[in-house]
């Protein structure tokens, strides 16, 4: 595994594309209105050679961005049917902030509390259960 105490520059050529492909995933993930961050630890423990708590933590830096740029970018776009409401839906962060809220909470325990091989196997299960509900929803 290479070794995080590496200097920032030069890049090299995986770090490159590695940062590219970041980019691109979660530009791609944004658009469609998900976190990405079930793709991007692995992303940033292949080709950045991080461990699974600073993924963790890189992943969950990088969705937050890249979401207050979309709400900057969309906070006064108007409804293409309500030409008098907004496209976001103030009223439904009312309910879902709380939530979100607590299961960061939650997460950060889980966080602090278990091995990475446990948070691993944790994140691997959800993910592939998460693939099976978005695969029946296809179907």
């Amino acid at each position: 595994m290479p070794s995080n105490d590496k200097k920032l520059f030069p890049l090299n050529g995986v770090e490159i594309f590695g940062t590219a492909i970041f980019a691109l995933f979660m530009a791609l993930s944004n658009i469609a209105g998900i976190g990405g961050g079930g793709v991007a630890i692995p992303m940033v423990m292949g080709f950045f050679g991080f461990e699974m708590k600073p993924a963790i933590a890189i992943s969950s830096f990088s969705i937050m961005i890249t979401t207050m740029a979309r709400f900057f970018f969309m906070w006064s776009e108007r409804h293409p049917e309500k030409p008098n409401c907004t496209v976001i839906d103030y009223g439904m962060t009312n309910v879902m902030m709380p939530l979100t809220l607590t299961g960061a909470l939650v997460g950060a325990y889980v966080y602090i509390a278990f091995p990475e091989l446990i948070l691993q196997v944790l994140l691997t299960v959800l993910l592939f259960i998460l693939c099976l509900q978005s695969a029946r929803k296809g179907v």
